[in-house]
C-alpha cells in the first residue's frame, strides 16, 4: 500500500488542513463541477456536492488524497493540486475525481465580510 506524502508539495493549491470550517471551495474537474464545504478540517472531513449524478445530494466525505490519475503511486494528502485527482472516501466507498483544472476558494472573516480567491489563476502574458 502507498504511503501517502505529509510534506505540502510547492506548487500552487489547497491544504485543507489549513483551512477553517465553512470555508467553501469551487472545483472544476471536467466535465464536473463540485461544491466541498469544510468541517472538520484537521481530519479532511468535507460536505460535497456535484452536477456528478453520484453527488447530486450534499453528502459529508473524507478528502483523503490527491493523486496523479495516471500513475497514482504518490498521493498526497488532504491536499487540492491542479492535474490531480481527488479521492473522497464515502460510506459505501472511495470516490475519485477526473483531474482538477480550476478552484477557487470563499470565506467569511471574523467581522462578517466575505473573501475569495482563484488559486490557480493564470493571465495572459499582456495582463501580468
Amino acid at each position: 500500500m502507498d504511503t501517502p506524502t505529509t510534506t505540502t508539495p510547492v506548487e500552487p493549491g489547497i491544504d485543507i488542513r489549513k483551512l477553517k470550517p465553512e470555508t467553501v471551495i469551487l472545483l472544476e474537474a471536467e466535465p464536473y463541477l463540485y461544491e466541498i464545504r469544510i468541517m472538520y478540517p484537521a481530519h479532511g472531513i468535507v460536505e460535497i456536492s456535484s452536477n456528478d449524478p453520484h453527488l447530486r445530494v450534499a453528502t459529508v466525505g473524507q478528502l483523503l488524497q490527491s493523486v496523479h490519475w495516471s500513475s497514482p503511486v504518490a498521493p498526497i494528502s488532504f491536499w487540492i493540486g491542479k492535474g490531480l485527482a481527488l479521492e473522497i472516501r464515502f460510506r459505501n466507498g472511495v470516490y475519485r475525481t477526473q483531474p482538477v483544472t480550476a478552484a477557487a476558494v470563499k470565506g467569511k472573516r471574523e467581522d462578517g465580510s466575505r473573501w475569495s480567491y482563484d488559486v490557480f489563476e493564470t493571465c495572459a502574458a499582456s495582463q501580468c
